[in-house]
């Protein structure tokens, strides 16, 4: 990790949860919508990004954008991004900023894949066992992958547990070649 995210991150993290759990999840979640309107607005990302527009311009456009719903802390730190030419860190720095929020919230985010859509009732029980594995309240994400051919892989923090037809049949494939 660079000394950017971490410098940025820990001091904006810091903040927040020294101004209590209700504040830290308030800000939590509006950086994420920040970083939403960032990634869908290229234009707005790119203006505050190059030189060539002048810091007041910048900032009374973060100004005109985000005061009033976020609070003052998130455009404040906006101001600062943009005052020591940070904004493109953005999504590097909210990254590092997730990972301090689910270690001090203890959540584990658990990100589920399988051929098909699944249930709620497969997916709850999959949130359940998960919440018994890692001892963490399971923030749980499901996608599909149609090339798995069935079954699911579960990736937490840095482990994987593949139990997909596509693993298996690549170890059968790996077997039979090896004679």
């Amino acid at each position: 990790m660079a000394a950017v995210e971490k410098v940025y991150g820990d001091a904006l993290f810091s903040l927040l949860r020294d101004e209590g759990n209700d504040t830290l999840t308030k800000g939590f979640e509006q950086l994420k919508a920040v970083s939403v309107v960032l990634s869908e607005n290229k234009e707005l990302m790119k203006v505050l990004s190059v030189p060539t527009v002048e810091l007041s311009e910048k900032l009374s456009l973060l100004k005109e954008i985000f005061s009033g719903r976020v609070q003052d802390y998130i455009l404040n730190f906006l101001y600062v991004l943009c005052e020591n030419k940070r904004v493109g860190y953005y999504d590097k720095i909210l990254q590092y900023i997730t990972t301090l929020y689910n270690d001090y919230m203890n959540i584990a985010d658990v990100t589920v894949v399988s051929a098909m859509p699944l249930s709620e009732e497969t997916a709850e029980r999959i949130r359940a066992k998960m919440t018994a594995v890692t001892g963490k309240t399971v923030n749980l994400m499901l996608k599909t992958d149609p090339a798995l051919i069935g079954g699911v892989v579960i990736s937490y923090g840095n482990s994987t547990i593949d139990g997909s037809v596509r693993a298996r049949l690549d170890d059968l494939k790996n077997e039979i070649a090896k004679g």
